[in-house]
């Protein structure tokens, strides 16, 4: 077994723990729910990849509660997602991309206010998305949007400094794409000097092309398949 393939076994295992202790904990919204997500069979929702997540941390008088919704999208499955929320808003995703969507959706506590949130990536893992991380305005009242954001090399970053979020807020839509399918890689929020002691796993691209069938193979492969079915029942 490679060290990246223990890595990614070990990564597993610990976001399906950080899934069962943090859904005694969190409330699931549209985001962590969607239908829309991409489902390759290896996601943690009956293998989509979405879910929530709670990040939570103090020091030195800086405090932090807040749940970080998540998901990452297949060719078309953003704009979906947008159209079922009435989000009037144009997928930016570019053909052959995941998108990758993460919301901090309640904010409980916030001193100083949240001023970053990142997800790593590693140096290996794939990149040359058409766009980088950016955000998607809901409309929500109470939402505030990133001031800066970029890729840091080991992690995509957003930056809301100048616009912390305080209790009671939420983010936009914090997006970045990739042409390649999600593994598990940690999120962090700081609020001043408090974040996660444990930094939960969300998904984050990987090394591996995302793949998605022409119509005429997808075609194709469905007509196989009633052929055989058919042959099975004769």
């Amino acid at each position: 077994m490679t060290r990246a393939t223990g890595r990614r076994l070990v990564l597993g295992a610990l976001a399906a723990v950080c899934c069962t202790l943090v859904g005694s904990q969190s409330v699931a919204g549209p985001l962590s729910t969607t239908a829309f997500a991409l489902n390759d069979g290896f996601g943690p929702a009956a293998g989509a990849w979405r879910g929530t997540v709670l990040i939570t941390g103090a020091a030195f008088g800086d405090t932090i509660t807040a749940e970080v919704d998540w998901a990452a999208f297949g060719t078309g499955g953003f704009q979906q997602y947008l159209n079922s929320q009435s989000i009037a808003q144009v997928d930016p995703t570019g053909p052959f991309e995941v998108t990758y969507v993460y919301q901090i959706s309640a904010v409980t506590a916030a001193s100083p206010g949240i001023d970053t949130l990142t997800v790593g990536i590693d140096a290996g893992d794939g990149r040359g998305g058409v766009l980088a991380p950016s955000f998607v305005p809901t409309g929500a009242a109470n939402e505030k949007s990133p001031i800066s954001g970029g890729d840091n090399t080991t992690s995509m970053a957003w930056f809301f400094n100048g616009a912390e979020l305080a209790v009671g807020d939420v983010s936009s839509l914090l997006v970045f794409t990739s042409p390649f399918v999600p593994e598990f890689d940690f999120i962090q929020a700081n609020s001043g000097l408090a974040g996660p002691f444990i930094s939960p796993l969300v998904a984050s691209p990987s090394d591996r092309v995302y793949l998605v069938p022409e119509p005429a193979a997808l075609a194709l492969a469905i007509g196989c398949a009633a052929a055989l079915a058919g042959r099975r029942r004769r």
